[in-house]
């Protein structure tokens, strides 16, 4: 079993690392389509368009070129993905490109002041694993669905 700690994990914005950075999370979801028939019991699906998001929070630190850069995304939004990179541990990293959809700033007196980032991811989520590479895209961008 190839089990991994969180500590050894980094977060990559283009080639600057997010700073204080405390735990993310990736969601890959699938579509699905229903494709149920009349006088049948059991209802039925097939598989249609994935996507996946995510969310990371951690200690607020304006200083950092990759946190500044988020905070400052949303302050004046160019409508530019950026290209992000999600290190699980020493063997295991995924890639993509997220539009940042939102951040959450908190503060009080007897804490630290944190920062919470939601982004959606567009395009392919690939993982490179010390196996090889693969994508969970399953289709070429083609557009005739080959």
């Amino acid at each position: 079993m190839a089990v991994m700690a969180g500590k050894n994990g980094k977060i990559m914005i283009g080639e600057s690392q997010i700073g204080y950075i405390d735990n993310f999370s990736i969601n890959v979801n699938q579509g699905t389509a229903e494709t149920s028939q009349i006088g049948k019991q059991w209802r039925e699906y097939i598989s249609t368009c994935s996507d996946w998001s995510g969310s990371m929070s951690g200690t607020l630190d304006y200083g950092n070129p990759a946190q500044k850069a988020i905070v400052d995304e949303l302050a004046t939004p160019t409508d530019t993905p950026v290209s992000c990179e999600f290190k699980v541990g020493p063997d295991l990293t995924y890639t993509g490109t997220i539009v940042i959809s939102s951040l959450s700033i908190t503060g009080s007196f007897a804490d630290k002041v944190a920062a919470s980032i939601n982004f959606q991811g567009t395009g392919a989520l690939a993982i490179k694993a010390s196996q090889g590479q693969q994508s969970l895209q399953g289709n070429s961008d083609s557009g005739d669905g080959v």
